[in-house]
């Protein structure tokens, strides 16, 4: 049985416009931007926004005059690729776990990086006095009372077919849906706002997640996420390159088309009872299609 806590939380895109992007899916999927992450636009290289859809979270990133002046691996993707997919995250029940199990798939690269960060306070009250610091692999994430912690720890496309995170936070982040626990990478206010707008008239999030790996046979890298994931996630034997998660949710591995690789297609679970505002959208060089709603 897959673990509750096994979900697709996180969709990360690569942008060469970050305010033209995140206007067009803001306005596409009824939503709005909650996040913009202060200590990545200190790092000089990267900005971002985080947009809530539903449970699930999107984010944007772009690179700076000085990334592209000193050719990072975001300007060398865009200038590959265009605005395109650029990561897919999973939130997973123990880190400690998945971490070492991740970094043995593969080539067996290890981790690309990983960050602790923890803060006083509770889901929704900010990250005022936040600490963070550089994760080592196999490390447990602290959980004390009255703090808020979580950790993301990432791992080679080469291994995963994209950019692949892990995520674990701490507390509440194993109730769904209308999810409030911590969530990192979205800040720690976006909770105060889920009790008056759950979700936008769209989407209640992520459905499904397709992959093109640039390396690798579709069901050789799926097989590499089913071993370092574990946690119950399974693919079923007449669909080895679909992946099963929790919530109704999973990852497909598809062969390359036309050039694209990494994260080509999203599935958005439609909101209940919503006017569908398109069946299918390519928006940052992916193709967004609405779904059924997600099961309860």
């Amino acid at each position: 049985m897959v673990d509750n806590l096994l979900r697709l939380r996180q969709i990360c895109l690569l942008a060469n416009d970050l305010e033209w992007a995140s206007g067009v899916l803001c306005a596409a999927f009824d939503a709005q931007v909650i996040f913009r992450d202060p200590r990545m636009a200190a790092g000089g290289n990267l900005t971002n926004t985080h947009i809530r859809l539903g449970d699930s979270f999107l984010e944007t990133v772009c690179p700076s005059d000085k990334a592209w002046a000193n050719s990072t691996t975001q300007t060398r993707l865009l200038e590959r690729n265009g605005d395109c997919g650029y990561m897919a995250i999973v939130q997973i029940p123990d880190v400690a776990v998945a971490s070492r199990s991740m970094s043995q798939q593969g080539s067996k690269t290890g981790i690309v990086s990983g960050e602790w960060n923890v803060c006083s306070g509770t889901p929704g009250s900010g990250l005022s006095g936040v600490t963070s610091g550089r994760y080592q692999l196999g490390e447990l994430l602290l959980k004390k009372d009255g703090t808020v912690s979580g950790v993301n720890v990432q791992f080679h496309p080469r291994d995963f077919g994209t950019l692949a995170e892990i995520q674990e936070n701490w507390p509440g982040h194993d109730q769904f849906p209308r999810n409030k626990g911590t969530y990192y990478p979205a800040g720690n206010t976006w909770q105060n706002d889920v009790d008056a707008r759950p979700h936008g008239n769209v989407t209640t999030g992520f459905a499904a997640v397709e992959i093109a790996p640039r390396e690798g046979e579709p069901a050789a890298v799926c097989q590499n996420w089913v071993k370092g994931l574990g946690a119950g996630c399974h693919v079923d034997a007449d669909d080895p390159a679909t992946l099963h998660l929790a919530g109704g949710q999973s990852m497909r591995f598809v062969a390359p088309e036309g050039g694209r690789t990494g994260v080509v297609g999203v599935d958005l679970f439609a909101a209940p009872g919503a006017l569908r505002r398109f069946s299918s959208i390519d928006i940052c060089g992916v193709t967004w299609r609405l779904v059924d709603p997600q099961p309860r």
